[in-house]
């Protein structure tokens, strides 16, 4: 395919990973206050993971049929639509009068972040499948993990601990409400995929349940969604769990404990960029996925020792170790996928690769893991579980994908063949 610059992408993409970032504070922003969120609320451990697995199961459930969404309203909408949604939980979320409204909230939240997150990943494609750059793309978006984290596990605990986590939160609706205004007043479709949408619905042609089942039977979407469940698990545990193990078992500040705790995305930054551009010039993608997940297996490991034996300076030092990997295989993981199923499947493998991660990684390692905290008082052993998934997910998985073949990095929009 030819490579062909589309004028105005890197305007689009960067607009994508704008919205991206933001919703990065509903999902994760409370987390550095999860201890005073227990004292004022007076609840478990159990039910905080619940918040947590709230959003996460919603989300999860909401994702493989976003892809549905945007191929009949195109990205640009769900995008807003995430983004009003957000910003109507987070700030719901932040004046809630019970445990059972707070719950409520975080689902909402889930509903929003679920768009937000298929929405400008798949903006971002779709905008620089004409030049070959899928992998390139993939990897500028990833690196919005790293800078949305520290957006809102460093910087916003500062305004959290200054105004509260209730006024804090509000404020954080309002943040999402001008990224809304921006995107409405910016942010577009290329006007390929406007052309494909009308000549759609010229034509009558609708998306079925036999290509839904294609796309997601894929060799290469299943190895993704294996991946993501095991990485996203893994951030959930680390972005919820791991800033209040450092407060309260480390005695560390919240700062200090969310700053460390971003440091494992934002380390990730360059190696998503860098192998993004890499695997899109060797033309492979195997290799990668392969190799990320070793290094995050054995990451875990280490990580896990020294939870076990106290030592807290090793635990922080091991994050962004245990980052590096995960940002190396993620963009091309999805990548491959993306390549696999050709573009007009973007949108539809995107939201079940995400949403099985979201649903599963999301919602269940997080509430595991304070499950085992309130059974045992340690959370050892929800980390060695993590071990036997990460090793299983993200390692094994990734034996049984392939390389595209040679010119075939990127079906074109019209194609309609999914890989066996």
């Amino acid at each position: 395919m030819e490579n062909t610059k589309v004028k105005g992408q890197w305007t689009m993409l960067w607009l994508s990973y704008l919205a991206l970032v933001g919703c990065f504070l509903p999902y994760i922003g409370y987390s550095t206050q999860i201890t005073q969120i227990m004292k004022d609320t007076s609840i478990t451990y159990a039910q905080t993971g619940m918040l947590a697995s709230a959003t996460a199961l919603v989300g999860g459930l909401t994702l493989p049929f976003v892809g549905v969404l945007v191929d009949k309203w195109g990205a640009r909408n769900v995008i807003l639509w995430g983004l009003l949604i957000s910003a109507v939980g987070q700030i719901l979320f932040a004046y809630m009068p019970s445990y059972a409204t707070l719950v409520f909230s975080r689902a909402l939240i889930g509903l929003g972040v679920g768009l937000l997150f298929v929405g400008p990943y798949t903006m971002a494609a779709q905008w620089f499948e004409r030049s070959n750059g899928v992998g390139s793309a993939m990897g500028v978006m990833f690196t919005s993990d790293g800078i949305g984290t520290v957006f809102s596990l460093y910087l916003f605990s500062y305004v959290l601990t200054a105004v509260g986590w209730k006024n804090g939160s509000a404020l954080g609706g309002i943040f999402l409400i001008v990224i809304l205004i921006i995107s409405f007043l910016v942010l577009k479709n290329p006007p390929h995929i406007t052309d494909r949408q009308n000549s759609v619905k010229e034509s009558g042609e609708k998306f079925n349940l036999k290509d839904y089942l294609k796309v997601i039977g894929d060799r290469n979407v299943i190895v993704a969604s294996a991946f993501f469940i095991g990485e996203w698990g893994l951030y959930a545990v680390i972005a919820y769990w791991v800033p209040t193990i450092l407060i309260e078992d480390a005695g560390w500040s919240e700062g200090l404990a969310g700053f460390l705790t971003s440091l494992y995305v934002l380390v990730g930054i360059v190696p998503s960029i860098i192998l993004g551009l890499v695997s899109d010039k060797m033309g492979k993608r195997k290799p990668f996925i392969i190799l990320a997940g070793l290094w995050m297996t054995l990451t875990v490991i280490i990580l896990t020792i020294a939870l076990a034996n106290g030592s807290y300076g090793l635990v922080a030092f091991m994050m962004p170790l245990v980052g590096i990997g995960v940002y190396s295989g993620m963009p091309v993981a999805l990548a491959s996928a993306v390549e696999s199923v050709g573009t007009k499947y973007v949108a539809t493998a995107n939201g079940f690769i995400l949403g099985i991660g979201f649903l599963v990684g999301g919602f269940l390692y997080p509430y595991i893991m304070g499950y085992i905290k309130d059974a045992t008082g340690a959370y050892t052993i929800g980390f060695i579980g993590i071990i036997v998934a990460t090793f299983i997910l993200n390692f094994a998985a990734g034996l049984v994908g392939r390389d595209p073949k040679k010119n075939e990095n990127m079906k074109t929009t019209d194609d309609v063949v999914i890989q066996s």
